[in-house]
């Protein structure tokens, strides 16, 4: 079974995109070189009355970003104007290049022209080898075409959006070796999964509370990072959970730069 390193929770925010607040559940500035290739994860979500008016914002270039709607509609608008709205549980893969920004997202309108209810979003930063081509601009994967497979006995689903799993190939195209899965799990059930060993393994709850490797608790918000060596992962759930599984291979020198 993997060793446990940590569990992390952060309570940094920022603003992003128009009237959108996203926090930080972890970044490599946080955690150094034990998230490589992982650059950063924001949790992203409307901003209200009572959000700061200015927050620090962690802008990476030279990188792929990774936009997952969970919940609500999300309009994104490219540095060329063009709007684009993803829908719950599409997914959006793009570069940051130093000649390209990542655009401007915000609450898609609906036909009356007024803001939709808050949308709920994940957003992954991911480094790229320094040899890797950033020249794809980006694209697009509808929810209904990211392969899903069934857990045994009922204990839930995985959602393949990058990388591999039993056979199934991701969503997204990637250039470098990284796998990212959304863990839906039921509550009271247990789960084995197989990871790649030598890899950077990263669990990020997003709801929920679920037990690891039978001794260690993690609730939502927060972040497990695994050690290196081994593969299995044992998941215990005690309430209805959804998680991020991400995995990939370190990179001892990536493209990225910290703006």
């Amino acid at each position: 079974m993997k060793k446990i390193l940590g569990i992390y929770s952060s309570s940094r925010q920022h603003r992003i995109g128009d009237g959108l607040l996203a926090h930080t559940l972890f970044s490599k500035r946080m955690l150094g070189q034990h998230v490589s290739p992982f650059l950063l994860l924001d949790h992203v979500g409307s901003a209200d009355s009572t959000a700061p008016d200015v927050c620090a914002r962690q802008l990476y270039r030279g990188c792929k970003v990774l936009t997952m709607v969970q919940q609500g509609r999300l309009e994104y608008v490219d540095a060329d104007g063009k709007k684009q709205v993803l829908n719950a549980g599409d997914v959006q893969y793009r570069s940051v290049t130093a000649e390209q920004d990542a655009g401007i997202f915000r609450a898609a309108a609906n036909r009356s022209g007024k803001r939709e209810a808050s949308p709920q979003v994940l957003q992954l930063w991911i480094d790229a080898p320094t040899q890797a081509s950033l020249s794809c601009t980006g694209k697009t994967v509808a929810a209904d075409k990211i392969p899903s497979i069934a857990l045994p006995d009922g204990a839930g689903s995985i959602r393949v959006i990058a990388g591999d799993c039993l056979n199934r190939r991701g969503a997204m195209p990637t250039t470098s070796a990284f796998d990212v899965w959304e863990l839906q799990l039921n509550a009271r059930c247990t789960s084995e999964f197989k990871t790649v060993e030598g890899r950077t393994l990263l669990l990020a709850i997003l709801s929920g509370s679920v037990l690891i490797n039978g001794d260690h608790a993690a609730l939502g918000g927060e972040v497990v990072m695994l050690d290196r060596p081994g593969s299995g992962l044992f998941l215990e759930t005690r309430a209805d959970t959804t998680a991020l599984l991400l995995s990939g291979d370190p990179l001892d020198v990536g493209s990225a730069v910290l703006q």
